[in-house]
């Protein structure tokens, strides 16, 4: 990587691509790197002249939500700037890594490489396994310390993923049929006991799709499932009813507060 400074675009959920991205930043400040790292949220991060960008965003329906689509489908033309990808998963990743590769390329981007980490689940975890969750964060942590490594010795890759899946779910992925669909399988609901009617989740959607209503709240028809209201409600009030788990989050409250720019 020949860029010395660089910004990080970063979409997360429940915080693990945080937590990842976070820890890239980190070893690529080791490394004389001058990096930021900023929500996707705030629209079009301001790049720069010189400046690399890198994406990080969580694996969804084998491609990502729409709110991180929105922001890779927004960036300016990228007049050769170097880009570089990373994303978390609970499982697979489908090789949507490639439909993404191929917007920054058609946009000016040079691909530099990518890095798809496996983390905690968020789905279905009836305990919180923290041996296991602390082995995939640690494994996490290495294989992010290698990737910096690659990027500055100019060795990473990035595929072009799987064509014609990555392709097809990438298109699916930029509507609302998948979210749609999985919503009505697992929706997300707010007991009204458990609600302290705080508001945080309202503050922390990504979709403005949560509002108060007689002091409690009440999730709306544009859910993505990125389960962010479900990891950082205080209370614990948010859930997919019947489906059984523990509250997961991969950082603190305040730490995503303080990144979103939320007071």
């Amino acid at each position: 990587m020949k860029s010395e400074k660089i910004v990080m675009a970063v979409f997360t959920g429940t915080g693990n691509t945080l937590l990842m991205a976070k820890a890239l930043a980190e070893e690529l400040r080791n490394g004389g790197k001058d990096v930021s790292v900023a929500p996707v949220e705030r629209g079009n991060v301001p790049l720069p002249e010189g400046a690399a960008l890198g994406l990080a965003v969580p694996v969804a329906c084998f491609s990502t939500y729409p709110s991180a689509w929105r922001f890779i489908d927004s960036l300016p033309d990228g007049g050769g700037r170097e880009a570089f990808f990373i994303a978390t998963m609970g499982g697979a990743g489908g090789g949507m890594e490639g439909p993404i590769r191929r917007v920054l390329e058609l946009k000016g981007y040079k691909p530099l490489g990518a890095l798809l980490v496996k983390m905690p689940g968020n789905y279905g975890n009836k305990i919180i396994n923290t041996e296991e969750n602390s082995k995939r964060e640690k494994d996490g942590r290495e294989a992010v310390k290698q990737f910096a490594r690659r990027l500055s010795d100019g060795s990473a890759n990035w595929s072009y993923g799987k064509p014609i899946l990555s392709k097809f779910t990438a298109r699916l992925a930029h509507g609302r049929k998948p979210w749609n669909f999985f919503y009505g399988m697992f929706p997300i609901a707010v007991d009204p006991e458990r609600c302290a009617g705080c508001g945080l989740c309202q503050k922390l959607c990504p979709e403005q799709n949560i509002r108060m209503d007689g002091g409690k709240s009440a999730i709306g028809e544009r859910c993505e499932s990125c389960q962010r209201c479900v990891a950082f409600c205080p209370s614990g009030a948010i859930s997919v009813p019947g489906k059984p788990s523990v509250q997961y989050r991969a950082v603190g409250i305040e730490s995503m507060l303080s990144f979103l720019g939320i007071h």
